[in-house]
């Protein structure tokens, strides 16, 4: 799936405009008709093309390794040092009624998303999709990649919906430490995300 560059960077380099409303930090889970596999590149699909880039780590190996049944991926986007400013720097240019250009917009303080998927039955799968936030950025504005996530959660459920594979779909505000790839235990223990 060819997509085009995010207006406000990718990666590392993603910034944000403090103007935009950044919204709760949420994740979503679905039951849809197909495999776990699939399921994990077409959310992966999604989150590149609104800006995260994949970790350079073996998340999926690792999983299996310790004997998971789950597929996953882990995206990131933000920069932990490029997320901090000095208050002077926020105090100028976070009370602006008009966006500011690229370069001088703050980049995004470190979020991760990991996209896990598993069988359920034959033919269908469970798919999650949650952000995580790092304590290593900028924590004023450690949710800043809300949008980004909002916006690729809308696009994975309306391509479900396309396709009528859809079963069921949940918005999720946490996730428990139920083992789960995308439960923060397994985040802190398998990639080290702090």
């Amino acid at each position: 799936m060819s997509r085009t560059p995010h207006p406000q960077g990718s990666g590392r380099d993603a910034r944000t405009s403090r103007l935009e409303h950044q919204g709760p930090l949420r994740g979503a889970r679905w039951i849809v008709r197909s495999d776990p596999e699939r399921l994990v590149r077409i959310a992966a699909d999604f989150l590149t093309g609104v800006g995260f880039e994949f970790r350079d780590d073996d998340f999926d190996g690792g999983l299996r390794a310790r004997g998971s049944e789950w597929t996953a991926t882990a995206l990131e986007i933000g920069d932990e040092k490029g997320s901090k400013r000095s208050w002077w720097r926020g105090l100028l240019t976070d009370e602006l009624p008009f966006p500011l250009p690229h370069a001088l917009q703050p980049v995004l303080p470190p979020t991760l998303v990991v996209a896990a998927a598993r069988p359920v039955v034959a033919g269908v799968a469970e798919l999650v999709v949650f952000p995580h936030t790092s304590t290593r950025g900028d924590a004023t504005h450690a949710r800043a990649a809300a949008p980004r996530v909002t916006a690729a959660l809308e696009q994975i459920t309306a391509a479900a919906g396309a396709e009528g594979a859809m079963l069921s779909h949940e918005s999720l505000s946490g996730m428990a430490n139920d083992g789960s790839p995308a439960s923060q235990a397994v985040v802190r223990e398998v990639l080290q995300w702090r």
